[in-house]
């Protein structure tokens, strides 16, 4: 029989959440004294110190919390996880809204736009086409306004 010293009762205070047999087997690690199961838990008993095994978050340590079944981690966590995703997909969204609006490139697609319409325009003009300023659609015209358009005030 071996005497319970005070940093045996120190270790079992601090690692009684996870049960009888892992604090025999912490306190045999920590201090070298090997205590049975049983012994263990008389002397929880003894200085009133509960062996009720408690979840612990794996992230932040956290003893007796709930732990989310699809992430395996405590609410806390788990919400700063997701804050964490929130924020890298916003800046994934910046990083493209900011290449989306670059100035330059939709200033040369605009000017590359305006030299082939005014190309084609020329062309139109030069062989007499009907260009797509023409008012037509597929070789019909716009229908009419009705005439109850013309008949209102318009300021």
């Amino acid at each position: 029989m071996s005497w319970w010293t005070e940093e045996q009762d120190d270790v079992l205070r601090e690692v009684s959440f996870r049960g009888a047999t892992y604090a025999a087997a912490e306190i045999e690690r920590r201090c070298g004294v090997a205590h049975s199961v049983r012994a263990v838990e008389m002397r929880a008993s003894r200085i009133h110190c509960s062996l009720a095994i408690q979840t612990v978050c794996p992230q932040c340590g956290a003893v007796g919390v709930k732990i989310n079944r699809q992430s395996g981690m405590c609410r806390r966590c788990t919400e700063e996880y997701h804050l964490e995703q929130e924020r890298a997909f916003n800046e994934q969204l910046e990083r493209e809204r900011v290449a989306a609006e670059d100035a330059a490139g939709i200033d040369d697609v605009r000017r590359e736009r305006d030299k082939m319409r005014q190309r084609n325009s020329r062309l139109c003009r030069k062989y007499g086409f009907k260009g797509s300023g023409s008012g037509k659609v597929d070789g019909m015209m716009f229908a009419p306004e009705p005439s109850c358009w013309n008949s209102r005030k318009r300021v």
